[in-house]
């Protein structure tokens, strides 16, 4: 599939890279008509080799200017000076070069300067014909061309400066969306992790100092661990593959068992009723939080849980009763309780965290109800 994919795109690189060339190469086959008006004029030794060493160059300057990057200024004049002399000194007819010289400027040049160009080129070409005294509709024919065909490639040029800006953004967005990704892969791995991680170290701990006197407690702490670190294992693949969202009955459900074994008495009060489910995984990832917190810093021995739906938002209150903010400490930092943050900020929440009323650590999350309900 890989290399389907792969070869398509060579296809279409190749077929591009082919149109791209092959455009103004047959464009150029049209200055075969003015050189085969010359050559039944019977022109000059002198002429002939002018109009042979003119038109490669002024085909070399043409395909410099469209299918390069090079400045195309220069280029330009150059080609407006050889159109001006086989105008002048071979035969009018030569003056289809102008037609291609505006061409040129207007798809290369850029800003004002493209449409400036595009008539100082007109103006030119119509002085020009003017002093080979031509037929009034040779004048007029020729003049129109020139505005025209310069013009349709002003606006062609712009077009395509139009689609390279749109690529270009288009290639920024993707990338922001990368980063966007990786950064919440990244935040949902911490936070499954961080409580697996750290109920597994407490349990081992508490199986290394059941030993060698309590070797069936041992033994059961040791299973414990194994299914944690099977959970743990599942929940990254979820997370990996974007499909996992916490509920808050389930968060509650091990949290009670977590706070059990080591120690910490657990209180919810709130009603059974079901929430929004975006309202119901902001609240999981917020009381994960809140006992991961509890088990590795806050040596509490109770923790109390609070739900609170109402009509104009739906509250949580996670506190507990250990030792609080360490002095100097943001209790804003710390990436679980980012985490918490912007996934309550996603849907119009807020998240307020900090010392408790009486001594300990308090987490608050609001849902407004509007957001819940959208």
């Amino acid at each position: 599939m890989s290399y389907a994919i792969d070869s398509t795109c060579s296809e279409r690189r190749s077929r591009g890279r082919f149109l791209a060339w092959a455009a103004p190469v047959f464009g150029l086959l049209w200055l075969a008509a003015p050189a085969a008006a010359f050559g039944s004029t019977d022109p000059s030794a002198w002429e002939v080799a002018l109009v042979a060493a003119a038109l490669p160059g002024f085909a070399y300057l043409f395909l410099t200017v469209a299918m390069t990057q090079r400045p195309p200024v220069v280029p330009v004049l150059a080609m407006a000076a050889l159109a001006v002399a086989l105008t002048l000194a071979a035969q009018d007819s030569f003056a289809l070069m102008f037609v291609w010289t505006a061409a040129a400027a207007g798809v290369r040049l850029s800003g004002r300067a493209n449409a400036i160009a595009v008539a100082a080129i007109t103006a030119l070409a119509a002085a020009t014909l003017a002093l080979t005294d031509p037929e009034t509709a040779v004048f007029w024919g020729f003049t129109s061309a020139v505005a025209g065909t310069g013009t349709l490639w002003l606006l062609i040029g712009g077009l395509m400066r139009s689609n390279q800006e749109l690529r270009a953004a288009r290639a920024e967005l993707a990338d922001q969306a990368v980063a966007e990704e990786r950064l919440r892969v990244a935040r949902d791995l911490h936070d499954l992790l961080g409580h697996d991680l750290s109920l597994i170290a407490l349990k081992a701990d508490l199986a290394g100092k059941l030993l060698p006197g309590r070797v069936d407690d041992a033994r059961t702490e040791v299973g414990d661990i194994g299914a944690l670190t099977r959970s743990a294992l599942t929940q990254v693949r979820h997370v990996v593959d974007g499909y996992r969202r916490p509920t808050l009955a389930g968060e509650l459900a091990g949290a009670r068992v977590a706070l059990a074994a080591v120690g910490v008495e657990l209180r919810v009060d709130g009603p059974s009723a079901e929430l929004d489910p975006d309202t119901d995984s902001v609240l999981a990832w917020a009381v994960r939080e809140g006992v991961t917190n509890v088990i590795r810093h806050s040596g509490a021995s109770r923790l109390d849980v609070t739900v609170t739906p109402g009509p104009e938002s739906t509250r949580l209150e996670i506190a507990d009763d250990g030792r609080g903010i360490a002095s100097g400490r943001s209790p804003s930092r710390g990436h679980g309780l980012t985490g918490v943050r912007e996934r309550a900020e996603s849907i119009g929440g807020t998240v307020e965290a900090g010392e408790g009323p009486s001594g300990g650590f308090r987490l608050k999350v609001s849902v407004p109800a509007s957001a819940a309900a959208a």
